[in-house]
């Protein structure tokens, strides 16, 4: 009786694997056909990345910024955003939602799928890089900005001096311009120091902790200095103006030194070129669909 029993625990078996075997070939089938739709989703990202003209991301890089280039790195990421992503969002997910139940297939799909968060991750480097530039293009800019500013307000405090100079003003002059030359000087020599020739992140750190507190000290003195001459009170004014657009400068200097080194993680050499940089990523899964259906 035992004999019986193993002898028809077998066949069940024999019979389930052959059942599962003969529903690979329809497993598989449904995959390929669901897999039809999916390719033409990967299609459109590939048709978006073509049609960006991304060479030009690798000679702009190391070019100077001018209005032309800024445009276009800004349009460059305006399309990554609004098209490339979406899309490339649309074909991963029609790649998990293909159909799979046998044991190969599963593999099979899961092989393809890798292919696919690898594709991704280029895509998401790309864009990545392409919003490092603009931001990089705007702090560049906001530090040019403050450093215009700078130079206006100590024109007008050297006016202002002037005035003081010819109103009679002669002690509260010499006591302020005595102040501003000795805080400026020691400004340099704290840069000079801590700040330039220096690390990206030792850059960082210097002027968190050297360059603010001290730009912080001089205003406090600055604010707190008695003066009784109006016109070198307006001196004052346009002196401490001065300093809080050099801690505007020295603040988008350290974001400056952030993108920096986040660009620098980025491998330029790998960023995407072109829709047929991203078939590579899919040789593992067709030479394992290959060797399935034969």
């Amino acid at each position: 009786m035992r004999r019986y029993t193993i002898l028809i625990t077998l066949i069940i078996l024999v019979l389930i694997i052959a059942g599962c075997k003969n529903n690979e070939p329809k497993d598989l089938s449904k995959f390929e056909k669901h897999l039809d739709d999916t390719q033409q989703k990967e299609e459109k990202v590939k048709d978006t990345l073509d049609k960006l003209d991304l060479e030009q991301v690798h000679k702009l890089k190391g070019q100077e910024m001018t209005d032309d280039n800024k445009k276009e790195f800004n349009e460059l990421q305006t399309q990554i955003n609004k098209k490339l992503v979406p899309q490339m969002e649309a074909y991963e997910k029609s790649a998990k939602t293909l159909p799979a139940k046998s044991k190969k297939v599963k593999k099979l799909k899961k092989t393809y799928l890798k292919g696919v968060k690898e594709k991704k991750k280029r895509v998401t480097d790309l864009q990545e890089f392409v919003d490092l530039c603009n931001q990089s293009i705007k702090a560049n800019e906001d530090i040019l900005d403050y450093t215009r500013l700078f130079e206006k307000k100590r024109s007008l405090m050297e006016d202002d001096v002037e005035k003081a100079k010819k109103n009679g003003s002669k002690e509260d002059v010499e006591s302020f311009t005595r102040k501003v030359e000795n805080n400026n000087k020691e400004l340099k020599d704290t840069a000079q120091k801590h700040v330039e020739s220096k690390s990206a992140e030792e850059g960082r750190k210097a002027i968190k902790t050297h360059i603010m507190p001290l730009i912080d000290k001089q205003i406090k003195d600055l604010n707190q200095t008695t003066i009784t001459a109006s016109s070198v009170n307006e001196a004052r004014k346009n002196a401490i103006e001065m300093y809080y657009s050099l801690q505007n400068y020295y603040e988008t200097r350290q974001e400056t030194m952030n993108i920096s080194d986040k660009l620098a993680g980025i491998n330029h050499k790998s960023l995407l070129t072109k829709g047929k940089d991203l078939e590579r990523y899919d040789r593992h899964f067709e030479a394992e669909l290959k060797k399935l259906k034969s």
